[in-house]
């Protein structure tokens, strides 16, 4: 780590994937009251939570990709058998 003058603020969140979190002060930020800055890492580990459980979990972009070719595949082929039998 870096200079040894941080602030290190350690969180233990309720839950049963995490144990805890390290979160480091900025060094401008240490004049801010105790519950100032205990409520701008709630807020920060609240964002992360929910980002975390929003994620999508739609088609991986590799089936979207084969999906793609063999869609294309079918079109060349199908074009080639109506062009062949004019």
């Amino acid at each position: 780590m870096k200079g040894v003058n941080k602030l290190v603020m350690e969180i233990r969140p309720e839950s049963e994937y995490f144990d805890k979190a390290i979160l480091f002060l900025k060094p401008d930020k240490t004049d801010h009251t105790q519950n100032e800055i205990s409520s701008g890492a709630e807020k920060l580990l609240n964002e992360s939570f929910r980002a975390y459980n929003n994620k999508s979990t739609g088609p991986s972009p590799v089936w979207l990709l084969l999906a793609g070719i063999t869609a294309g595949s079918l079109i060349s082929w199908a074009c080639v058998f109506i062009i062949g039998l004019i």
